[in-house]
């Protein structure tokens, strides 16, 4: 995903926040948000992101996306890193992600190949299992209506899909 100066930018689930600290260096008016559960991840990110908390670049707030009240449209960009597994509501998650998008925004989700979860045996309880087709289908029926694109990458032994949606 590229990244502009005066992006707008959420991360659902940053986890130790590198990637919001890598988009952080390439912000000049914009501001990225990320948004986590986890109070040890966001310790742990707003240490990594100190310098651009105190430039106002960056923003780390602990909760769950789906229960935050973002201002409507408030983002041109949103991404999502290997939590769509544990997203609840898939459903409401993804018509959330487009509800606080601009027209023209973009989603960006990245997910392991269903074949290499299946063979790790995950608890269903927890862990929600997804096809390229499941994934597109989600986004489409979320209000992604200019389309979903899935590309796929072989990182070492792992398939990485990402699928960018645009509002």
């Amino acid at each position: 995903m590229s990244v502009k100066k005066d992006d707008h930018i959420l991360e659902i689930g940053f986890g130790t926040g590198k990637l919001i600290y890598e988009m952080a260096k390439r912000i000049d008016k914009g501001l990225v948000q990320g948004v986590d559960f986890s109070s040890t991840m966001v310790s742990i990110a707003q240490r990594r992101n100190k310098k651009h908390i105190s430039k106002g670049k960056v923003r780390i707030i602990e909760g769950d996306f789906d229960e935050m009240s973002f201002k409507g449209e408030s983002f041109n960009k949103v991404c999502s890193i290997n939590t769509i597994y544990f997203w609840p509501e898939p459903e409401t998650t993804a018509k959330n992600i487009a509800n606080i998008l601009k027209p023209g925004g973009m989603f960006v989700v990245a997910f392991e190949d269903i074949a290499q979860l299946e063979q790790r045996q995950l608890s269903n309880e927890v862990f929600r299992l997804y096809s390229k087709d499941d994934v597109k289908n989600l986004l489409i029926n979320a209000g992604f209506s200019k389309g979903v694109s899935i590309k796929s990458r072989e990182i070492g032994s792992t398939v990485l899909h990402c699928a960018v949606a645009t509002k």
